[in-house]
């Protein structure tokens, strides 16, 4: 490994089924149960955190690619999520993979709420990638079982 290189994992949730020769270093893609027309993949890679960062520009391009890439060193990594509609979430995770917030981000996050309960609990559901997370878990439980329904969250 070069030095500097991290081991990370692509899996890309869905994307369009004709946009797939784009993202080249994925060389496992299956049709995508959860929406007609797609595909899921992933890839295990080793790279830096600008390779990464640079990786998840490139992919996030793709319209209607829905996708995370995970890295993961001895004592931190990052998390990108990324969902059409939304963009792309990066965090930062801990040894046990928990998404960490530094004491000035969340004094930042107590002075915009300016004690407001509930504007503070959606500030630190946003700054945790919660919303991206919600629309993400079923592409991750499908991996589980073939039992799982993507619902369309209308009104």
């Amino acid at each position: 490994m070069a030095r500097g290189q991290i081991p990370s994992r692509l899996v890309i949730h869905a994307c369009p089924a004709s946009e797939v020769g784009r993202i080249q270093i994925v060389s496992n893609w299956t049709n995508q149960t959860l929406l007609l027309g797609f595909q899921s993949g992933s890839a295990d890679l080793k790279l830096t955190y600008i390779e990464a960062e640079h990786l998840v520009s490139e992919i996030a391009q793709i319209p209607g690619c829905t996708f995370e890439l995970i890295q993961s060193g001895k004592d931190a990594g990052v998390l990108f999520m990324h969902q059409p509609g939304l963009g792309i979430f990066r965090g930062d995770l801990n040894g046990a993979g928990s998404i960490t917030l530094s004491e000035d981000r969340l004094q930042a996050m107590l002075d915009e709420s300016s004690g407001n309960h509930r504007e503070f609990t959606r500030l630190l559901r946003l700054a945790l990638g919660q919303s991206w997370d919600d629309l993400l878990e079923p592409f991750r439980a499908q991996e589980y079982s073939e039992n799982v329904v993507l619902l369309n969250r209308a009104g």
